[in-house]
């Protein structure tokens, strides 16, 4: 068999008619005798390149950025998992309630994860070249989303914890966080249950109403992003005081706050564009599925970052010998005796504030302790 033309041709699976008219029609076989050898070519029409053409462009245009995307969440659930392990071993004697938190977060991760490769396995490998199947939202997109969801519910109530504690318990500014966090939860779930209403992409993508709720849900994490970090950068440069290391500490925290809630607020803002813009892409659901991979993550970084912003200081030469190796009468003369006590109990205390050091601490102190 020789085939004449240099293109070859993928043929949808699926398109029983096509597959008929190809064998049986001459328009594609040509049948020739050659020294009593039975010898046939094959022509492939342009209108069946056509159709090559256009189901490649579509795979790549609608499922190549939400491919990209669900491989950076399987990653940074491999991060995700090492963290949950490291928490474990650095932190044995935390809350069991925070302790339990971490696992419900790291479990709901685990099964968003497994329904994302599901999601993609269906599209890109099950019902390749389908067009028609590439075109209807598979019902275990919305699981994904619903999951996201309910871990960023769980991570941004410990943000509010946050905000509580170093507010010194500031009712309207909890409430404003609280409420912005009720916002990106309520429209997260009206979100969800639209997919399943409504059964296509373009459908989806052109309606009013889930341009609505996904704009005010991701929008309202990015707003809570933003003022979680402001909160706490806020009261924190109010808790400065004389003491260098102290300082020094705070504003370590201060970085780490920043990092983590930059990075989610950067994600959210960019789902919003992609899905207000991109209408012919599925570019947004990929980044909301790195959203809550990035929510995870940062819960568990600034657990985990107390035993590194302890060692950093503990193994700095200004942060104890100031107290351990200065002689008794040179230390009175610079710092009161109390000062002294309180400031040694501020480097002991358990950081999630449930020690009992709690009650003698300084406001300054209980800040700090309830940073992480």
């Amino acid at each position: 068999m020789h085939l004449r033309g240099s293109k070859t041709l993928a043929i949808p699976p699926h398109d029983l008619a096509f597959w008929v008219r190809f064998v049986l029609t001459s328009e594609f076989f040509d049948f020739t005798r050659d020294n009593g050898y039975r010898a046939f070519s094959i022509s492939i029409p342009e209108q069946a390149i056509a159709i090559r053409t256009t189901t490649m462009s579509i795979v790549d245009d609608v499922l190549g950025s939400l491919l990209i995307g669900i491989f950076v969440a399987c990653v940074l659930y491999g991060v995700t998992t090492l963290q949950t392990y490291m928490y474990f071993q650095m932190y044995p004697e935390d809350p069991s309630p925070l302790k339990t938190m971490v696992t419900v977060v790291w479990i709901m991760e685990t099964i968003h994860t497994v329904f994302c490769m599901q999601f993609a396995y269906r599209y890109v490998i099950t019902h390749f070249g389908d067009e028609k199947f590439m075109g209807e939202i598979y019902w275990s997109g919305g699981i994904t989303v619903l999951l996201g969801i309910f871990i960023t519910l769980a991570v941004h109530s410990f943000y509010i914890r946050r905000v509580w504690i170093v507010s010194n318990k500031s009712i309207p500014m909890t409430a404003l966080v609280t409420f912005f966090a009720a916002c990106r939860f309520g429209f997260g779930i009206a979100t969800s249950v639209m997919s399943y209403s409504i059964p296509e992409w373009v459908t989806f993508r052109s309606r009013t109403a889930p341009l609505v709720t996904i704009s005010a849900g991701i929008g309202g994490a990015a707003i809570v992003d933003v003022l979680v970090a402001s909160c706490l950068i806020y009261y924190l440069r109010r808790s400065r005081g004389s003491w260098e290391s102290s300082n020094n500490r705070l504003h370590l925290i201060m970085v780490y706050t920043v990092n983590t809630g930059a990075i989610t607020s950067i994600v959210s803002v960019l789902c919003v564009i992609l899905f207000a813009t991109e209408k012919g892409s599925l570019a947004f659901l990929g980044l909301v599925e790195i959203q809550s991979k990035l929510y995870a993550n940062s819960f568990l970084a600034s657990l985990n970052a107390r035993q590194h912003i302890r060692n950093k200081f503990n193994s700095g030469s200004n942060y104890y010998p100031s107290i351990e190796f200065s002689s008794r009468s040179q230390y009175r003369s610079t710092v009161p005796a109390p000062q002294v006590e309180i400031f040694q109990q501020t480097v002991v205390t358990d950081d999630n504030g449930e020690t009992d050091l709690r009650s003698n601490a300084s406001g300054k102190d209980r800040k700090m302790s309830g940073l992480v």
